[in-house]
């Protein structure tokens, strides 16, 4: 899953603008869009392809790895029914996924800002919650690796405002890391 538009603006099929609507709410019964990132700045509406495009009265959208795969899944609320599980049953880079636990900073680790290197580069993650309306995504990190099986370095700087630097660190895998360990490490374990 690369971007999901689950109550929002739509664009006119040929001239690619927004559809004047008037005075009308945009929170009616609509077709939700999943997108498929082109990697050269578009994106490709592929909806379809797993029954994401349903037409309904969207309210919330949570984001985790539901069967601890490493593929992000989707849960799609929606006003007066129940919640829908789309599964990402794609195919997969190498992934890790990372839990932390605030000892000084916030149990949650909420405002943590964490970066991850690969021989790729950098990828940066900042923990969040309440991001949603009427939802919340999951607090562990999922940063894709690619080819790459291995994470050269991890680096956290925590709400405290102390930082923790770890690597390397095994990919395919959950790990934890505690804020302020004697020695920092991670420790893997199923999440």
């Amino acid at each position: 899953m690369d971007m999901f538009d689950g109550v929002g603006r739509r664009r006119e099929k040929t001239t690619g603008q927004f559809l004047n609507i008037g005075q009308h709410s945009l929170n009616g019964r609509e077709r939700n869009a999943l997108f498929r990132n082109n990697r050269d700045g578009t994106f490709t509406d592929v909806g379809w392809v797993n029954a994401a495009d349903r037409i309904e009265d969207g309210r919330g959208l949570s984001v985790l790895d539901y069967d601890g795969d490493g593929r992000l899944d989707l849960l799609l609320r929606n006003f007066r029914q129940p919640a829908h599980l789309l599964r990402n049953d794609g195919p997969t880079g190498h992934w890790i996924a990372l839990r932390l636990i605030g000892v000084r900073s916030n149990r949650d680790a909420v405002g943590a800002r964490l970066r991850v290197r690969t021989p790729t580069g950098w990828q940066t993650r900042v923990v969040s919650a309440g991001t949603g309306f009427l939802s919340g995504s999951t607090l562990v990190q999922h940063v894709g690796l690619g080819p790459h099986d291995t994470v050269q370095a991890v680096e956290i700087d925590w709400p405290s405002g102390t930082r923790t630097a770890l690597g390397p660190l095994a990919a395919d895998r959950p790990w934890t890391i505690v804020e302020g360990a004697p020695d920092p490490g991670a420790i893997a374990e199923g999440l």
